[in-house]
């Protein structure tokens, strides 16, 4: 997959601009913080994802005193087969977001992944020692832009989720009684079973090839292992639900009192492991940088087999974080893949890049 154009419309720091990507596999936007490079891969991964990759509310997204934006793209599959993407999105005078593919409206969950990105931000260096969401995140994030079902079953278990931990409250403040939850448990284990089962998947096959990215790296962490970290053992739905069905049973007086769901894909979590060692307990930065670079890799390898599309590589500043070693191995593992990179200077191992000169103004910017 290529982007061929991007065009924004009152996002973030642009009020109008339209982006010509020509054969260049590698895009570089070169300036000092704050002159709306991040936004730009901002953009496509939110055409990619239909959110944010910074998390940002829509109203954050949308240019100072605007009350709406609209990004667009033109893509073209590595069957040449072009399509337009554009999501639109306004606060007022109601809030509301659209999505279209080729000018026709289309549900958000339609829209995800018809254009596949890996994107890598700074903060994705902090991803064995942050938070256990960023870690689900990132494997929820591969298996929506492959699985519309999966993304559909997400979205499914969150919303039932709020319903279960709404009645926990209400039974908490004697308001409901305990019988109620029967219905909302066997929804949360239906859902969350295939959840839970799907990510299990996920690590098992990345697991497959994960030493060798290591290698290849320089480091040779032999039995080096991506842990998928769950209550309970089951590997097939029946048994799954069933086992779920029976945590939440015996954790349901502790989820009254705490009015929230505390087992469950929610609450799940995994790791790479080395001699049954969690690499973030003793690794040192430089390796865990290898051991994230590796897991890019992988993601982008995963979604070229799973989708028949080389991904969209996005990389925002992650250049003065990486020596040259990781620079050198990153660049060249990704040749024939189309990248955008975001740097406040030009890295000495870029060869044959497009550069885009950005200044202090978003809209003065010049292609070389």
């Amino acid at each position: 997959m290529r982007l061929e154009r991007l065009s924004l419309e009152k996002f973030r720091s642009y009020s109008a601009r339209t982006f010509e990507f020509d054969d260049a596999n590698t895009h570089v936007f070169i300036g000092p913080n704050g002159v709306g490079k991040t936004n730009i891969l901002e953009a496509i991964s939110l055409l990619s994802l239909t959110k944010s990759c910074q998390k940002a509310e829509e109203a954050d997204i949308i240019a100072w005193g605007d009350d709406y934006y609209r990004v667009k793209a033109q893509v073209c599959s590595d069957e040449k087969e072009q399509k337009q993407l554009e999501i639109v999105s306004q606060i007022s005078p109601r809030k509301q977001k659209a999505c279209f593919v080729n000018d026709v409206k289309v549900g958000a969950g339609e829209m995800v992944g018809v254009l596949p990105t890996v994107i890598f931000l700074p903060q994705d260096l902090e991803l064995f020692n942050g938070s256990p969401g960023n870690r689900r995140h990132f494997l929820d994030q591969l298996l929506c832009q492959v699985s519309p079902q999966y993304l559909q079953t997400l979205v499914q278990y969150q919303k039932i989720l709020k319903q279960r931990n709404a009645l926990l409250r209400k039974i908490s403040d004697g308001v409901a009684r305990k019988t109620d939850l029967a219905i909302w448990d066997e929804k949360t284990a239906e859902t969350g079973a295939v959840v839970m089962l799907r990510r299990l998947e996920l690590c098992e096959m990345l697991q497959c090839t994960f030493g060798q990215e290591l290698k290849a790296l320089g480091e040779d962490w032999e039995g080096a292992r991506i842990v998928y970290e769950r209550k309970g053992q089951a590997r097939d739905f029946e048994s799954a639900q069933s086992e779920m069905m029976d945590l939440l049973s015996h954790f349901q007086s502790r989820d009254i009192i705490l009015q929230s769901t505390t087992v469950g894909p929610h609450r799940d979590d995994w790791k790479v492991v080395v001699d049954g060692r969690d690499i973030s307990t003793f690794a040192s930065r430089g390796q865990q940088r290898t051991a994230i670079l590796a897991l890019l890799f992988l993601e982008v390898s995963y979604l070229e087999l799973q989708r028949g599309e080389k991904p969209v590589v996005l990389l925002d500043d992650v250049f003065s974080e990486l020596d040259d070693h990781h620079q050198t191995a990153l660049l060249s593992s990704l040749d024939d893949h189309q990248v955008l990179i975001s740097t406040t200077h030009v890295p000495s191992n870029v060869h044959g890049a497009r550069l885009w000169e950005m200044e202090k103004e978003a809209s003065a910017m010049s292609a070389q």
